[in-house]
C-alpha cells in the first residue's frame, strides 16, 4: 500500500495515501481527490522541515528537525495533534541543519547544526544536549550513519559541509553507540510519560 509520511514546505507533518484514485461522475465530472490522510499542523513555521526520519526501534515515532528545534511525533495517536516531545531552543546562535535517530541506541538522537553536532541522550537528560561538538569549520548540511558493521565493531557517522563539499567521518564513541541495559524498555516508558 503506498502510504508514506512527508513534510510540507511550511513544516507540516503529513500522512499521504497515493493509492486513492479519483471517482468519475458523469454529471459533475471528476471529483477532487484528497491524498492527504492526516496532517499535523502544530509545527507550522512557514519554512520547510530539515529532516524527517522514523525510529528503527519504535516504528510509531517520527523525528522532524526544524531550524531551531526538533520534535518527536507518536503517529499512532491520531487525536494528539502535537509532538510528544519538542526540544527547547538551545542552538547557541546557530541553527539546526539535519538530524537522525541513532541506529544502535534507542535513546540517542544526533542533531547537526551550522557549527557542529548536538547529541541528545535521553537516558542522561532531556532538557538539553548531553554532548555538543562544536568543531565544524562550515555549515554541516548532510549526515548519515553506516549501514553495515565493521570488523572492528566501530560505528562511523559521515557528515558533509556546505563550503567545500568535504565529507568527514566521525568515529562514534562507545557510550553513544552501544545499547545500555534495558535501554529500549526505559526509553519506551519515557516516550509514554511525555504523552
Amino acid at each position: 500500500m503506498p502510504l508514506f509520511w512527508a513534510t510540507s514546505d511550511e513544516g507540516d507533518l503529513v500522512h499521504i495515501d497515493w493509492s486513492v484514485r479519483p471517482v468519475l461522475n458523469q454529471e459533475d465530472g471528476p471529483k477532487i481527490t484528497e491524498y492527504v490522510k492526516y496532517m499535523y499542523e502544530s509545527e507550522k513555521e512557514y519554512r520547510p522541515c530539515l529532516a524527517l526520519q522514523r525510529s528503527k526501534f519504535f516504528p510509531n515515532l517520527i523525528l522532524t528537525v526544524h531550524d531551531f528545534h526538533y520534535a518527536i511525533w507518536k503517529i499512532d495517536l491520531k487525536e494528539y495533534e502535537k509532538p510528544i516531545f519538542k526540544s527547547l531552543t538551545c542552538t547557541n546562535q546557530s541553527h539546526n541543519t539535519c538530524g537522525s535517530f541513532s541506529p544502535t541506541r534507542p535513546g540517542v538522537i544526533f542533531i547537526t547544526k551550522t557549527d557542529g553536532i548536538d547529541v541528545w541522550d535521553f537516558l542522561d537528560q532531556s532538557n538539553k544536549p548531553s554532548l555538543s561538538l562544536n568543531f565544524a569549520t562550515s555549515v554541516i548540511t548532510y549526515m548519515r550513519f553506516q549501514d553495515f558493521n565493521h570488523a572492528d565493531e566501530r560505528q562511523y557517522m559521515a557528515f558533509g559541509d556546505e563550503k567545500d563539499g568535504t565529507l568527514f567521518l566521525w568515529d562514534v564513541p562507545n557510550h553513544l553507540r552501544m545499547k545500555q541495559n534495558e535501554e529500549e524498555e526505559n526509553i519506551d516508558k519515557f516516550w509514554d510519560r511525555e504523552i
